[in-house]
């Protein structure tokens, strides 16, 4: 009677089990479309100014959503942070020093010189909080209340958590700006190469708080 009785409950746990998963994924779009939207997160913000996010290079997308904002009157200034890099490891084609080449084409954009700054930052690791601890440190003589911060696709809500991080105890908003130049952001989970990195930056993101680096909170 009491194995019969425990055969009863396995059965109905395992029923439940499948009536959850079939539930998910009944709604499995709509799941994926919430979890690309918290990675990638946007919104339609004011700000003092805009810090977009590059690496060794800066995407072009990312640089005109920028300038977008500024010639919009959202932000007043745009602040462009690229990583320092070795002259070899500089994109063929470009010569000279990139962040000067960089701010060069944002003039022949018809940008002023007093309409941009470009911070180039030391590559040390864990290498997203480290970037923006030194910007916020960079910016902290400007005295800006807040920032809207550019930053690549799904990577945006680590580097968001990582900026907000540093910027929180001095009283500086971040808003979260997400730019897609490569992924998909429409139904981004029918696309290869936006399923990984979707992937890779939510482990990466898990890795941050795992390891402390920064607080287990999602906003600011």
């Amino acid at each position: 009677m009491k194995k019969k009785k425990i055969i009863i409950w396995f059965l109905f746990f395992l029923l439940c089990i499948v009536v959850a998963f079939l539930a998910l994924y009944s709604q499995r779009e709509t799941i994926l479309e919430s979890a690309g939207r918290f990675m990638a997160p946007t919104g339609d913000h004011r700000a003092d100014i805009a810090i977009v996010e590059g690496t060794d290079f800066v995407s072009t997308g990312s640089v005109e959503a920028g300038i977008d904002l500024l010639r919009a009157g959202r932000v007043k200034k745009i602040v462009i942070v690229v990583q320092r890099i070795a002259p070899a490891h500089r994109p063929f084609g470009i010569n000279g020093d990139y962040p000067n080449v960089l701010g060069a084409k944002l003039q022949e954009a018809g940008l002023l010189q007093g309409d941009f700054r470009i911070i180039v930052v030391p590559v040390r690791t864990p290498i997203t909080l480290k970037e923006a601890e030194f910007v916020i440190k960079e910016l902290t003589p400007m005295r800006m209340k807040d920032a809207v911060l550019i930053a690549s696709s799904f990577h945006t809500r680590r580097s968001y958590l990582c900026y907000s991080y540093f910027a929180a105890p001095l009283n500086i908003k971040i808003y979260p700006l997400a730019v897609f130049t490569e992924n998909q952001s429409d139904k981004w989970w029918e696309d290869k190469k936006s399923r990984r990195t979707f992937g890779d930056e939510t482990l990466k993101l898990v890795y941050y708080l795992a390891a402390r680096h920064i607080p287990f909170k999602f906003s600011y």
